[in-house]
């Protein structure tokens, strides 16, 4: 007797054979619902969601209205992260990137697909992506007029309080693509700057002495690190190694300025309210730029008995001036010493 005899003899084992493929279809179905469901509201491993908060910090949608800031909160496309003068906030964008805001910054966060772009409207914000991205995908900071493409590296962008709230960047490890637009002609320059070193964005109008767009970009060792930088490296040992590594900074005074945090004094009060992203921040034209300082006031470093003898720094240019013969006197804090000879990059 032949299977199909069998099963028209047994109509109940006939039966089954449909039911059986009619529970799996409506199960795929369900599947199919509930992961375009998640996929609209980016439930997925790259969906954006709130890490770690300290002090005050709250939550905004597009539209301004609070959100509740709650455990691995989910964030969509228009939201904005707040913190207060004693916040601190990390979002993870996707398994390999993460931002971390310091205390009185505010950020709005846009997703589109693989496109990634965090607008800094005040204060300052550390990111540390750990994976290079592919060719499809994109991550930018934008300030009000500087934009930082980020593409596998660490490094803090942020408005120097210290220089009239300048748009600035310190780059960690790897090679940050920076480019600048001029508010008033609206001219646009780019540079690439890599690991172990700052840039800052000077604009100028109707000088002949100087393009529309000027970058600053000088050399940093560990000694210009931040508080805010040295606390969130303290937490990650992978990261410190990248940037040891990247840079051929001293690692062990690395780890005494990280371990000097424990002994900090508490952060001193909290600088003035930022200019939004909306405001264009005073940019004064200066011939020579300033010493790129640490931003915002929390970023104090941690003392130490011994300091490190300061690295000599030099600053890049397309075209570069004599430097002036004049000596500087040093001061005993690196930070606050002056190089020899102070260069501006300048592109046309």
């Amino acid at each position: 007797m032949t299977k199909t005899e069998k099963n028209q003899n047994n109509p109940a084992k006939s039966k089954k054979i449909p039911i059986i493929i009619g529970i799996a279809a409506v199960a795929v179905a369900a599947i199919v619902t509930v992961c375009v469901i998640f996929a609209k509201n980016g439930y997925f491993a790259t969906t954006m969601r709130l890490l770690r908060v300290e002090g005050t910090v709250s939550v905004e949608d597009s539209k301004g209205a609070a959100k509740p800031v709650i455990d691995n909160l989910r964030f969509q496309s228009g939201d904005s992260l707040i913190t207060g003068s004693d916040g601190l906030a990390s979002v993870s964008l996707d398994d390999t990137k993460i931002v971390t805001l310091q205390n009185d910054s505010r950020s709005e966060f846009i997703k589109n697909g693989k496109q990634l772009e965090l607008k800094l409207k005040q204060g300052a914000v550390f990111f540390n992506v750990t994976e290079k991205l592919r060719s499809d995908e994109k991550f930018e900071i934008k300030t009000a007029t500087m934009t930082a493409g980020i593409r596998g590296t660490s490094g803090i962008v942020y408005y120097d309080s210290e220089d009239g709230y300048r748009e600035s960047l310190m780059v960690t490890d790897g090679v940050v693509e920076v480019s600048a637009t001029n508010p008033q002609n609206n001219e646009t320059r780019s540079v690439k700057v890599e690991g172990g070193k700052s840039v800052k964005v000077y604009f100028y109008e109707n000088d002949t002495q100087h393009d529309f767009v000027e970058f600053s970009i000088k050399d940093i060792d560990e000694n210009d690190l931040s508080r805010f930088m040295l606390g969130w490296m303290a937490d990650d040992e992978d990261l410190l190694n990248r940037i040891s590594s990247f840079t051929h900074w001293d690692k062990d005074s690395l780890k005494k300025a990280l371990l000097g945090l424990a002994n900090d004094l508490p952060a001193p009060s909290s600088p003035e309210t930022a200019p939004s992203a909306d405001e264009t921040p005073a940019q004064t034209p200066v011939e020579t730029p300033p010493e790129t300082s640490a931003p915002s006031s929390t970023s104090k470093k941690p003392s130490s008995k011994k300091k490190p003898k300061p690295k000599k720094k030099t600053t890049t240019r397309t075209t570069y001036r004599k430097p002036s013969k004049k000596k500087v006197r040093r001061k005993s804090v690196p930070k606050t010493s002056k190089p020899d000879a102070s260069y501006v990059l300048t592109t046309r």
